[in-house]
């Protein structure tokens, strides 16, 4: 079976994004640790919202580490439509459909170079991974920072997960917890 590391950070109060994206809340601790896993990755899961992001650099771009690392971006509206939007935007990525009933499913099926998949989502994306794929495990990177302002983000999903602390440690003073679902 296939292991899913889903990275995500987020400040002490719970926002996901300072200016509208992550790259705000990150800290070079975050991104030292964030890179470590990217290296294992055999494939990189995004969701829409990041795949479409202009201001983010192609994760899979000629000359970078992961040019030869498939890139799948999951989605549960249309992925043809999107399949479109990503070969306009000139974007080697994959969409794909999923539901959380066949996300374990999906997850098996698509092209990787190793056992090990990297999703680098929101926190949608990430916790619906989490709940349905059996053995996920969620590096959730605490940053010191308290943000709250037009541009921050907090998940919306409706759900209840509980989970399992696997491993917690400290850099400088960013706080990297492990979990698993209970």
């Amino acid at each position: 079976m296939r292991k899913l590391i889903i990275s995500l950070v987020q400040t002490i109060n719970a926002s996901y994004a300072q200016d509208g994206w992550s790259t705000g809340v990150s800290t070079k601790a975050d991104f030292a640790y964030f890179t470590s896993l990217r290296k294992r990755a055999g494939a990189i899961i995004i969701d829409r919202r990041t795949a479409l992001n202009p201001a983010l650099p192609v994760i899979n771009a000629p000359g970078k580490a992961l040019e030869h690392t498939p890139v799948h971006v999951l989605t549960e509206s249309d992925p043809e439509k999107l399949s479109r939007h990503l070969a306009e935007a000139g974007l080697d990525y994959r969409a794909q459909g999923f539901t959380p009933e066949t996300a374990a499913q999906v997850l098996n099926s698509i092209e990787s170079t190793s056992e090990t998949l990297v999703c680098e989502s929101g926190p949608n994306l990430a916790y619906r991974l989490l709940d349905a794929v059996p053995g996920a495990e969620l590096h959730l990177s605490l940053s010191p920072l308290y943000s709250r302002n037009s541009g921050s983000h907090f998940s919306q999903l409706e759900a209840t997960l509980n989970l399992r602390l696997i491993d917690v440690r400290t850099v400088d003073d960013q706080v990297f917890i492990r979990y698993r679902k209970a």
